[in-house]
């Protein structure tokens, strides 16, 4: 069964790959999506897995962010799936594929995103 993590936003801009914000100005947006990231984690009771898969979905208005930037935007995301002992590492070795998927949205009430991670 995959685990899954609902985001009420798109990863915050300071933590995206085309960023150029000051590395204090990232502790803030990136101590809060860890924090969220770890309280559903904790709240899902999840098991430890060897190797994963990655799946965002975005549902968006306006314009996407690219999939590579939204990638690096989620790090600290994924890295909490270390930090809670889920997964050993985020190399390669354990995660094996980080995939996108947009869906487009009419208003902004309905951006979202969408963490699956599920066991390979």
């Amino acid at each position: 069964m995959p685990i899954r993590i609902e985001y009420s936003d798109m990863p915050p801009k300071e933590l995206r790959g085309n960023s150029r914000a000051h590395w204090k100005a990232k502790l803030k947006p990136k101590e809060n999506l860890q924090n969220t990231t770890l309280f559903e984690l904790r709240g899902q009771d999840c098991p430890s897995m060897g190797q994963i898969n990655v799946k965002y979905i975005a549902y968006y208005c306006g314009r996407p962010i690219d999939r590579d930037n939204l990638i690096i935007g989620m790090k600290a995301a994924l890295d909490c799936f270390v930090i809670d002992g889920i997964i050993e590492d985020d190399n390669p070795n354990y995660v094996k594929n980080i995939e996108v998927e947009y869906h487009r949205v009419a208003h902004k009430k309905d951006v979202k995103l969408i963490m699956e991670v599920s066991e390979v």
